[in-house]
């Protein structure tokens, strides 16, 4: 009898095709494995719309924010909405000032972001300053009473604006008091150097001490040397106050130094010069016409 015998592990190798084993008595027995071949179970999962992103991508919405966030929402909607007008300009910054003064608070008392605050801050400075700015181009310009009587019967009909009127008006050398029998311009020793227009009174215009026409307010004395005439030139009339009046008068150069960079100001020079022109020369065709007929009724 064979003693000593022992139970005897060994270890299977993984590879090979025969593989030794012991039984409980320590023979041994050739086995041959069996071939297991696990597959794995890979499932491909397909790449998700865009139109599932968008849908999943929140699955759960949180609370809505606070009013303060709401209020400047809607301030932020309204300046959108402002008109391409001054007005709509400063309709466009005060929704600007009050869409980032709530963002602002809401910033500060709910969020407590610091940064927002700050930025939001600067935006309330920002706009204030465009806003006053812009205020203040706006606010109405008045004219004197006589001044005002100008406007409107020359100027704003031909749609010239206050402020294209004031700019014109900074042109202006004084406003002249005459007295009756005053002369305004005496014949080839006054240069002419300005622009005079009437505002009260009469004044007649008068060569070699025949009258020519008489001068009514809201008329011009030396519209004709307007026209091709330069400073360095002589009046080649006489004009006299026929009563106390009081005349507007510019400086020639600077004011047509001022319009020289505006053509439609140039135009209506042109216009309401030619105008009075015009009704000049038919008031001096009227005169010699009665001259005329009254010298044929002396002979």
């Amino acid at each position: 009898m064979i003693t000593g015998l022992q139970n005897v592990t060994t270890e299977v190798p993984t590879t090979g095709s025969d593989v030794e084993s012991t039984t409980d008595m320590g023979l041994l027995e050739t086995t041959r494995p069996s071939v297991v071949n696990d597959f794995v179970n890979v499932t491909i999962q397909e790449r998700p719309s865009m139109w599932d992103l968008y849908l999943n991508h929140c699955p759960k919405w949180r609370p809505i924010n606070h009013i303060f966030f709401q209020a400047a929402n809607v301030f932020y909607l309204l300046s959108f909405l402002a008109p391409h007008t001054p007005t709509g300009l400063i309709w466009l910054r005060v929704a600007l000032i009050l869409g980032c003064a709530f963002s602002g608070l809401w910033a500060w008392s709910i969020e407590c972001y610091l940064d927002a605050v700050v930025w939001n801050s600067a935006f309330v400075v920002i706009n204030f300053v465009y806003f006053a700015v812009q205020f203040y181009l706006m606010r109405p310009i008045r004219f004197h009473k006589d001044i005002e009587e100008v406007y409107m019967a020359l100027f704003k009909p031909l749609r010239v604006s206050r402020r294209q009127f004031r700019r014109v008006l900074m042109c202006m050398r004084n406003v002249r008091h005459l007295k009756c029998h005053e002369l305004y311009a005496h014949e080839k020793v006054t240069k002419v150097d300005s622009l005079s227009l009437v505002l009260s009174g009469k004044l007649v215009v008068s060569q070699n001490q025949r009258a020519l026409h008489i001068v009514f307010p809201h008329h011009f004395l030396d519209s004709p040397e307007w026209f091709g005439v330069s400073t360095d030139e002589y009046f080649q009339v006489s004009i006299m106050a026929m009563e106390e009046s009081r005349v507007l008068v510019w400086h020639r150069d600077k004011l047509k130094l001022s319009i020289m960079s505006d053509a439609f100001l140039q135009a209506v020079f042109d216009h309401i010069l030619g105008r009075d022109v015009v009704h000049k020369l038919m008031q001096a065709f009227e005169a010699l016409r009665d001259y005329q007929c009254g010298v044929k009724m002396l002979i």
